[in-house]
């Protein structure tokens, strides 16, 4: 007897173990169409961003996730973070760093040095920082896997992006 696609469809996700997905970077572009698409799944999502009034927003849409404003360049604030979710039990089974910020299109001479400092604190320091603060909990629970986000630019430049190139290289190694 041939079974419906959609019967199939069902006992595949009903064998698909549900996970803790923690995104850097969830408010806005790739960040926001993976926590959409995570939860649709029915995955826990948790996520952080800059933007507070779109983490008002997630945590509306999708109250079975957790959500929470903080810039990753802040070691401190993305430590606290980490202890809030661990106090709850939340470590997450894949750690996604997602967050980025991207320089001014212009010759690489005009970018100050307060943007260039941002950059890089943002795309470089915030992946050793969510690291630092989840990665511990992950190997004592003794799974997790960390996921950072490149960009093609990573392994080549362009003149009027050359922090952001700068910063992907970084994290691409």
């Amino acid at each position: 007897m041939m079974r419906k696609v959609e019967d199939l469809v069902q006992i595949r996700e009903s064998r698909m173990t549900k996970k803790t997905i923690l995104i850097a970077g969830a408010t806005k572009g790739l960040g926001r169409a993976m926590t959409e698409g995570f939860n649709q799944l029915g995955h826990r999502v948790l996520g952080c961003g800059r933007s507070e009034s779109e983490i008002i927003k997630l945590q509306q849409i999708y109250p079975n996730s957790d959500f929470q404003v903080v810039d990753i360049a802040d070691a401190d604030r993305v430590e606290a973070w980490g202890d809030r979710l661990f106090s709850q039990g939340d470590i997450p089974d894949y750690l996604i760093n997602n967050a980025a910020l991207m320089n001014r299109p212009v010759p690489f001479w005009e970018i100050s040095d307060r943007e260039f400092s941002q950059l890089i604190d943002v795309n470089i320091k915030g992946v050793a920082n969510t690291i630092r603060a989840f990665l511990p909990a992950m190997m004592a629970k003794k799974a997790g896997i960390i996921v950072n986000f490149s960009s093609g630019w990573g392994r080549s430049t362009s003149p009027e992006v050359v922090p952001y190139c700068t910063s992907k290289s970084g994290t691409h190694r």
